[in-house]
């Protein structure tokens, strides 16, 4: 019997990179970082990761490298920490819910956020961007490298440079893309980015890390231990401290840095999977039972390794039942996403295949056979 595909690799890598496993362990038997006598080495070994991320990312201050429980922490703190009360914010209509429902919650003390909306192609609309810019309304914009849901890579560089020269503060969502494509946070001045470690730095699950900009104070969100002026009842403000009040999750922590460690050596190439899924995307266009999405092709050179479809004749997670049936993992419903399904007519969801960057055209052949069992079983 042929093992399962896990084409779900949008919601979580499942697959770390070397040495994270190893560092995850080694994570569970460090010393504090400020005691003992392996505490510099943790310390050190805590700080190489943020040098790390930093050079990754473009970012030109690790101590702004902030270890987070995950992108969406990161999200929520730049929105209730960042953004002002009564601030009028721009969003994409590609963001996921871990961006649009804290803005909703943001309400509560007077912000106000609009839906940019993006083309046919499932790129932000530039043009209506530029338009809701030129106002002088807005003071923030909201913006993921990619969509989570269709996988289409937003023109996150072009929108960034009309905010910085419109004076809008950027938060940049890079759960999606980053890891997987280039960023460099300091050309797109970003007041905040956020990322989670279990997608594309095939890290763990429950670690992440939020960039805080060098012309960002923000206050803490929680308060309590940090290790440094204990003495006093107050915060410090000292960066990376004062925002990482707790127990540190070395476990996480020590798998982030491999995992930053091992793309830094050896970055990901997409040109093979997008080529695979450019011939699967063409077969199901093809498919009178199939839809495809966006209905407007995009180039593959601006997408991410996801292809997302909508059944025209039964509910996407009726495919999706039938297809695991098949050995085949993928994934059925709205992807934690208000906007993108009502924009493109999915409103009951739609099918999302994400596959491994390294799947084999022989992986492609069985995902493609059980596509069209699932059409013929529920014609």
């Amino acid at each position: 019997m042929l093992p399962s595909l896990n084409w779900n690799r949008a919601a979580t890598s499942a697959d770390p990179f070397p040495g994270v496993e190893k560092a995850l362990v080694e994570g569970l038997h460090a010393l504090p970082a400020d005691r003992g006598a392996q505490g510099p080495s943790t310390k050190e070994r805590i700080f190489a990761a943020r040098v790390r991320a930093a050079e990754i990312f473009g970012f030109s201050f690790p101590e702004r490298v902030i270890f987070t429980s995950g992108a969406t922490y990161g999200l929520n703190f730049a929105v209730h920490q960042g953004i002002e009360d009564g601030a009028h914010v721009l969003a994409s209509a590609a963001e996921h819910n871990s961006m649009l429902r804290p803005l909703h919650h943001a309400k509560c003390r007077g912000v106000t956020f609009e839906i940019i909306p993006f083309c046919a192609d499932g790129r932000l609309d530039l043009l209506k961007l530029g338009k809701a810019l030129s106002s002088g309304k807005a003071s923030w914009l909201t913006l993921c490298v990619a969509s989570n849901t269709m996988g289409i890579v937003q023109p996150y560089v072009e929108a960034c440079a009309m905010a910085q020269k419109a004076g809008v503060s950027v938060i940049l969502d890079m759960s999606q893309g980053g890891g997987q494509v280039p960023i460099d946070l300091d050309s797109l001045g970003v007041a905040y980015a956020a990322i989670a470690g279990h997608k594309g730095l095939h890290a763990a699950r429950g670690i992440g890390l939020m960039f805080v900009g060098k012309n960002q104070n923000p206050k803490p969100m929680i308060q309590g231990g940090t290790g440094t002026e204990s003495t006093l009842l107050e915060m410090p403000l000292e960066l990376p401290g004062s925002l990482e009040a707790g127990t540190s999750n070395y476990p996480g922590m020590f798998a982030m840095a491999a995992a930053l460690d091992w793309l830094a050596v050896h970055p990901q190439d997409l040109s093979s999977i997008r080529a695979k899924l450019k011939k699967l995307e063409t077969w199901c266009r093809k498919q009178p039972g199939l839809e495809v999405l966006p209905k407007e092709p995009c180039d593959w050179s601006l997408r991410l390794p996801i292809l997302a479809l909508k059944p025209k004749d039964f509910p996407p997670e009726m495919m999706a039942q039938f297809m695991a049936q098949l050995g085949v993992m993928v994934r059925a419903g709205s992807m934690c996403t208000t906007q993108v399904l009502p924009s493109v007519g999915a409103e009951d969801g739609l099918l999302r295949l994400s596959p491994p960057i390294e799947a084999s055209a022989e992986d492609f052949a069985r995902v493609q056979d059980a596509l069209e069992q699932s059409l013929a079983a529920f014609a």
